[in-house]
């Protein structure tokens, strides 16, 4: 995100800040404290305002957390299990048999696979002859 200069929404008059800081959650009864959640604040009036780009951020450190919680694979996991297999986003769609984007919005953090597509992918990571078998049905070319 650029930081340039931009105006509070609020009194019109003052700069905009970047900041990071603590903010505690709560999610099927786990507490947890992520450190770097960001937002700005008026140098002027000191309102602060968490812009959208800053709240997509936030949103994958909070679905992240939650996913831990569940049980299921981060989204740095998903990216590692891909390129473990040497997939695009897009092959690796194609075999789990999702959309095309799908992966992009798994490993970015902007949607939280389902527990059923995570034990697909944790079958995959832990029984490679699986892999060949999903590859043959769903007609994926990988190059080595």
């Amino acid at each position: 995100m650029t930081q340039d200069k931009i105006i509070c929404p609020v009194c019109e008059r003052g700069q905009l800040i970047f900041k990071k800081g603590p903010s505690s959650y709560c999610y099927k009864g786990h507490h947890f404290k992520l450190e770097d959640i960001e937002y700005c604040e008026c140098l002027a009036c000191q309102y602060e305002i968490i812009l959208p780009e800053q709240s997509k951020r936030n949103e994958a450190l909070i679905r992240d957390e939650q996913r831990k919680i569940d049980g299921l694979f981060t989204a740095a996991e998903i990216t590692k299990l891909r390129e473990r297999l040497k997939m695009t986003q897009q092959q690796a769609a194609q075999l789990f048999g999702e959309q095309v984007n799908t992966f992009s919005k798994y490993e970015s953090g902007e949607a939280t696979q389902s527990r059923a597509m995570d034990k697909l992918m944790k079958l995959a990571l832990n029984v490679p002859h699986c892999v060949e078998e999903l590859r043959q049905m769903a007609n994926v070319q990988v190059s080595a």
